[in-house]
């Protein structure tokens, strides 16, 4: 800013990136008031006049120090307007599949808002479905420690830790999903899967109950009940699981192949090679 004569009085007009707050200058006073009118880019204009009145150069430096402050303090306000244009841009790329593009875009929003729990879940839901499970943990647990009460967030690490392999994290993981919110039935159908693998059928059973009580058209749940009285030898009721399982969904290849291997374990060879045909018909390739 050019230094003006003593003689001359400054009205000087600037607009704070943000585009609803303009501060200026007038009469030796510096004032600050909102406007509709804004622009997201600072941008100054000075109209000078002559007058008689004297202003020292030490008050016209005092406005500029203020107004620079000002701008400071305004541009975390215009980062983070950027930063939603970009997790804006990276939920479109998400949901058409593009996930290299949305992982860029959300690390273009917390880059710009490091303090953004929810683009720091959605960076982790972009790399768990890419198959980069330790990055997508620690995505999830940049989110956790942002906002402990995200239950999506620790759903998709519940879900990253499943496909590591670590069932017991997996499961803590869920269990904090259940504790925010007791009626996810996807948590629950998780947890049974992750203690079924484990061999706690007994409590994997519970899992899928409960998951079943929440949500009785759930096919899958039926299908991991189906699993888990079959490993403990309760076939008959195994393979009414799996019959509910296939009605709700008859194209569900995995339950019929499940089925024949409960008719099999019964003897009703006949029965099964009938369902184990069937699984092939749609795909089943175990």
């Amino acid at each position: 800013m050019p230094i003006l004569s003593e003689q001359s009085k400054i009205n000087s007009v600037g607009i704070i990136p943000g585009g609803d707050r303009i501060a200026f200058f007038h009469g030796g006073h510096f004032q600050v008031r909102w406007s509709r009118a804004g622009a997201p880019y600072t941008k100054f204009f000075h109209q000078v006049r002559q007058t008689h009145e004297h202003e020292g150069i030490a008050t016209q430096i005092k406005f500029v120090l203020i107004l620079t402050i000002l701008a400071m303090l305004c541009m975390p306000a215009f980062g983070q307007t950027i930063a939603k244009e970009w997790f804006d841009k990276g939920n479109v790329s998400f949901q058409q599949g593009k996930y290299y593009e949305a992982l860029q875009a959300f690390d273009k929003a917390v880059e710009l808002n490091s303090s953004d729990a929810v683009a720091w879940g959605h960076k982790g839901f972009s790399l768990l479905v890419m198959g980069k499970f330790n990055e997508s943990v620690q995505a999830f647990d940049r989110s956790i420690e942002l906002n402990s009460s995200d239950a999506n967030a620790w759903s998709g690490k519940g879900l990253a830790l499943m496909s590591m392999g670590k069932p017991n994290e997996a499961i803590q993981a869920f269990d904090k999903v259940i504790k925010l919110n007791p009626q996810n039935v996807d948590a629950w159908n998780a947890k049974g899967n992750m203690l079924l693998e484990q061999g706690k059928f007994d409590e994997a059973i519970q899992a899928f109950n409960k998951t079943i009580e929440l949500k009785p058209q759930k096919a899958s749940a039926w299908s991991n009940k189906g699993t888990a009285l079959g490993f403990q030898g309760k076939y008959d009721e195994a393979i009414k699981a799996f019959d509910k399982a296939i009605e709700l969904d008859p194209k569900y290849a995995e339950a019929w192949n499940n089925k024949g291997v409960a008719l099999e374990a019964l003897g009703r060879t006949s029965e099964a090679n009938s369902a184990f045909t069937k699984a092939k018909e749609l795909g089943y390739e175990g």
